[in-house]
This record gives structure tokens, C-alpha cells and sequence, in this order.
């Protein structure tokens, strides 16, 4: 058979494919959802650790987001979110994720998509913190964009926050790791703090403005739904929303987790 036939053929069968619905063989599916194709950054420096945070968060791999951080790590709560939430250690940060990206919460079912992009490109700087040293210890400065696909909204974050980096011959490795062969591997970095400052333009309280004109608004009779807003004090019962599915709401990152906390 000629070359040329052959190339016919296939394009044909190609063809046929996509008549009835393409399938990418770089992007296979699983059941009803598309499996992960794209392979996790390696945390080889500050800022490619923090790759790695956002692939775990766009593709809500849960695995890969218990190897991110050191077993002292804290997110630090931004503004007025800080006066009633301490900040969240490792052990919660990761159990956080989990209903986020997972299991859901009693509150909330899991996220239905998620997208996050830093708006600025990342740089690492020395550690200004007292008693933190370069090369072993850096600091990245940047703004966030997250839109977070729930069950009844989408809850976007938007502002600036800062990641503390710390190089594997320097960090503390959580025993869970080290059961599993992590070492103090200079050629590795952590994440031991993020202090989240995307509470700036009102975030938290807008969220809670929008739950409390819903709960208004909804006052036929259907069951109340406790929802937690800015922070782990704040509950708040507001009826499935009866507005079209999709509503934006402007919250900070901590806001975000304590939905799932």
C-alpha cells in the first residue's frame, strides 16, 4: 500500500473520531472527570515550590500537597481575620485541602473546579525575618488571583501574599515524611509560612454581606445551611441560593479555608 494511502486512511480514522466526540490521549478520562497529564513541578528552588502549590490547587492533588510543607509551617491569617483565627499549623492546613479538594465539608461540598495564577512573576528574596539566613531561607512577594468553583458560587480571591521558603538541609521535616524517605535534601525546598494579605478591598466582609442578603431573601421556608465566612467565628445560616449558580463573591484566601475548616 502506498504511503499516501495509508495517510488517507488515517486521516480519515481520525475523522470518524472526532465525528463522534475526540479523545486526547494526553488528557485521558477517568469515569466522568479528567485525570491529571500534566506532571507535578519539582520544589528545586523557593519559587518552584510554589509552582507546585498551584498545581496542587488547580488539579486538587491532595498527595502531592502533604509534601509541601514544613512540620512548623503556619498560614497567617491577614487584618481583622487575625483576631479571631490563629494561625492554621500544618496538620489542619492539609485537612483543609483534603475537604477542599476531596472529601468536601458538612458545610460544603468539594470544589467543583479551581483556578489560580500568580499575577506577578515569582522572586525570590532573602528571608527579612531575624535569625532566617540566605541561601537557606527566602521570601517570595506576590499577588494572587484564585476563582474557586463551589456548589452554589464562586468564591474569588484577589490581593497580595507573601510565602516563606525554607531549603531542605534546613527545614523541619515532618516525621510523616521522613517515614517516607524525605531527608534534609539540599536539593529540596518547603513552604514554612504564608501570610495571607488578600483581605485588602473588604473581602471577608463582602462575603458576609452577600450571605446575609441571601438569607433575606430566602425566607420561604427552606432549611438553613450553616456556612462559615471569614473565619472560624463567624457562622452564618443561609438557605440554598435560589440566584442563578455562579454568583462571584470577593473573599480572602483564609475566608476561602475556613469554609472548610
Amino acid at each position: 500500500m502506498k504511503r499516501t494511502t495509508i495517510t488517507m486512511l488515517l486521516a480519515a480514522g481520525l475523522a470518524a473520531m472526532c465525528a463522534t466526540g475526540c479523545f486526547n490521549p494526553f488528557r485521558p478520562l477517568v469515569g466522568t472527570a479528567a485525570a491529571v497529564s500534566e506532571p507535578p513541578p519539582e520544589p528545586t528552588s523557593a519559587t518552584r515550590v510554589l509552582l507546585l502549590l498551584r498545581w496542587c490547587w488547580v488539579n486538587r492533588q491532595i498527595a502531592e500537597y502533604e509534601e509541601l510543607f514544613t512540620d512548623d509551617f503556619q498560614f497567617a491569617f491577614s487584618g481583622v481575620e487575625a483576631v479571631d483565627n490563629l494561625p492554621i499549623p500544618r496538620w489542619e492546613e492539609i485537612d483543609i485541602a483534603r475537604r477542599l479538594f476531596v472529601d468536601g465539608s458538612a458545610a460544603e461540598p468539594r470544589a467543583k473546579r479551581i483556578d489560580l495564577d500568580f499575577s506577578s512573576t515569582l522572586r525570590a528574596l532573602p528571608d527579612q525575618r531575624p535569625g532566617k539566613t540566605s541561601p537557606w531561607h527566602k521570601q517570595v512577594n506576590t499577588g494572587v488571583v484564585l476563582r474557586a468553583e463551589l456548589a452554589d458560587d464562586i468564591w474569588l480571591v484577589q490581593g497580595d501574599v507573601t510565602f516563606y521558603l525554607t531549603r531542605g538541609d534546613s527545614a523541619q521535616i515532618p516525621k510523616v515524611l521522613k517515614d517516607r524517605g524525605f531527608t534534609q535534601d539540599s536539593r529540596r525546598w518547603y513552604i514554612e509560612r504564608w501570610e495571607d494579605k488578600t483581605s485588602t478591598g473588604e473581602g471577608g466582609a463582602s462575603l458576609i454581606q452577600h450571605l446575609l442578603d441571601r438569607a433575606r431573601a430566602e425566607s420561604a421556608g427552606a432549611a438553613p445551611r450553616a456556612r462559615l465566612a471569614a473565619g472560624r467565628s463567624s457562622p452564618l445560616a443561609a438557605a440554598p441560593s435560589a440566584q442563578a449558580p455562579g454568583t462571584e463573591i470577593l473573599v480572602s484566601w483564609g475566608g476561602l479555608k475556613s469554609q472548610f475548616r
